[in-house]
């Protein structure tokens, strides 16, 4: 059964009441009197124990009287009304126009003080000669020239801080947050005063205009300031893995020179010049750090045919790529630069190891600058882009004429690896073109389809699996001596003897006697 707490409520204050009140929710609200409160609690039957409780856990939090709570609510709304952004007042067209009026002809009414200084002294001198009359005058004709300039001089100098602030307005560039808004609200109340208010009112609304322009233009040179040096680092970021940051720079100092002139669009502009080129030129280096991969690969594969061991260079190689995925350009050109001097010097000493090694890369150099070259210059007459490839095949015959065969191997395979990859693309050139046509009826010899093509330099080739073969014999077979009349006829048929055979047939008929210890030279070869 509850135990009856009257007794112990009564000796409760109000504010207790309350507080049990609150931790039951209790409505109180209608209570004014102590005994309302003890009744609406007691109505609710609680023990003395739930009210000690209630109590107890009022301790541990901040107690306030419902005067302070008060207080508190009304606090939180001042605060919440300070934070809110001030929306700017603007004077309406026509008030805009006569204020910009006036201000035109208060600069032109340049206040000096020359005079009141002569009248002064001439005053003082006066005085000294003992003309203490004529000194009176004229110190009382200085004293209302002096006011007359001072009143001259308060409207003068209101114009230039209000004009001031009007052009710092329309300069400073609001995309960044960077303009006060505030800044306007005082521009406008300083122009009401500057028309129709008081003394005392004009004085302190230019008072808070000119401490409110101050700040703002001290806040955007400190963000002008940070931008530049943000700039600058990641300048210096992107110069650390050997981005050509020349252009950007220039675009900074050129924006700098901007600021200094007050120029603030230009200023902007050029800053945001020099960002994009730095990003351009960041986005320049990255394809070249990532082609770069290529000619390491090249440089490894080519040491590794020699018989040098690569197996730290590729697992270095498979960090640098992880690092240029991850955007460490930095830590990716050191991986990439200890990789390619480690297979170079491998591929070195293979070479002095071995002399047949070098005779028989320089040979493989040889055919690919004989038989790549007329390839890329083929395909640069059709508008193809081969400029890396013909640079590739620069980089190979100047390693070649400064005797440096293994510089010259790793071109000559970037340049097979290249042309190899777009000989599809110049055969549907080929094709478009006329320059290669399609031999009906003739078979591949290895995937079996008809889609063997015959090229100019008597080559047939099936355009599906890539196989190619030489399908007709040369002009001379040997010296003074002409090809056998039935071969041209095949390839100028298109190398098969019948349409319906397949082309192995005819190089079994064509092909030299059993026994024979001479074989013909540049027959059918496969």
């Amino acid at each position: 059964m509850a135990q009856d707490v009257g007794h112990f409520l009564d000796e409760l204050p109000i504010w207790k009441l309350k507080t049990v009140a609150a931790e039951y929710r209790i409505d109180v609200s209608a209570c004014r009197y102590k005994r309302d409160f003890v009744e609406k609690i007691r109505a609710k039957k609680l023990t003395e124990q739930q009210v000690r409780n209630a109590l107890a856990k009022a301790k541990t939090e901040p107690t306030l009287t419902a005067e302070e709570a008060e207080v508190r609510e009304i606090g939180k709304e001042i605060e919440g009304i300070a934070r809110r952004p001030v929306e700017p007042a603007e004077l309406p067209t026509d008030d805009e126009k006569n204020v910009e009026r006036h201000i035109d002809e208060a600069l032109t009414m340049k206040p000096s003080f020359f005079e009141v200084d002569s009248m002064t002294e001439s005053a003082l001198n006066r005085m000294i000669v003992g003309d203490f009359n004529d000194a009176i005058r004229q110190s009382r004709e200085a004293r209302m020239k002096c006011l007359e300039s001072f009143s001259t001089f308060q409207v003068y100098s209101a114009a230039v801080s209000i004009r001031a602030a009007d052009e710092l307005l329309a300069k400073i560039p609001d995309d960044k947050g960077r303009l006060d808004q505030s800044l306007r609200t005082a521009l406008a109340a300083a122009k009401r005063a500057f028309i129709g208010g008081s003394p005392r009112q004009r004085e302190e609304v230019l008072e808070n205009l000119e401490e409110l322009a101050a700040k703002t233009y001290s806040a955007f040179l400190a963000g002008t300031e940070r931008d530049e040096s943000e700039l600058k680092d990641l300048l210096a970021d992107y110069e650390s893995f050997g981005t050509r940051t020349e252009e950007p720079r220039k675009y900074l100092e050129i924006a700098a020179s901007a600021k200094q002139a007050f120029d603030f669009a230009q200023y902007e502009r050029f800053m945001q010049d020099a960002r994009e080129r730095a990003e351009t030129a960041r986005d320049v280096r990255k394809n070249e750090i990532e082609n770069s991969f290529h000619l390491v690969r090249a440089s490894a594969a080519e040491a590794k045919d020699l018989g040098a061991d690569t197996t730290s260079a590729e697992a270095d190689f498979a960090k640098a790529r992880k690092a240029f995925e991850d955007g460490a350009f930095k830590r990716a050109v050191d991986l990439l630069a200890s990789v390619e001097r480690a297979t170079d010097g491998a591929h070195l000493q293979r070479i002095r190891a071995e002399k047949e090694l070098e005779s028989r890369q320089m040979e493989r150099i040889s055919s690919t600058l004989l038989k790549y070259g007329p390839i890329l210059k083929e395909a640069s007459g059709y508008g193809m882009n081969v400029q890396e490839s013909l640079s590739y095949m620069d980089s190979v015959r100047s390693a070649l004429s400064r005797d440096d065969v293994v510089a010259a191997a790793k071109y000559a395979r970037r340049v097979r690896e290249k042309t190899d990859a777009m000989e599809k693309e110049l055969d549907q050139k080929r094709l478009e073109l006329g320059v290669i046509r399609h031999i009906d009826g003739a078979r591949c010899g290895k995937c079996g389809q008809e889609s063997l093509y015959s090229y100019p330099n008597a080559t047939q080739k099936c355009l599906e699996c890539g196989h190619a073969f030489q399908a007709a014999p040369p002009a001379v077979v040997g010296k003074g001596v002409e090809a056998p009349k039935e071969a041209a006829e095949e390839s100028a048929t298109g190398g098969t003897a019948d349409k319906d055979q397949p082309r192995q047939k005819v190089v079994a008929e064509k092909s030299p006697e059993k026994g024979s210890d001479k074989k013909k030279k540049g027959f059918f070869r496969w």
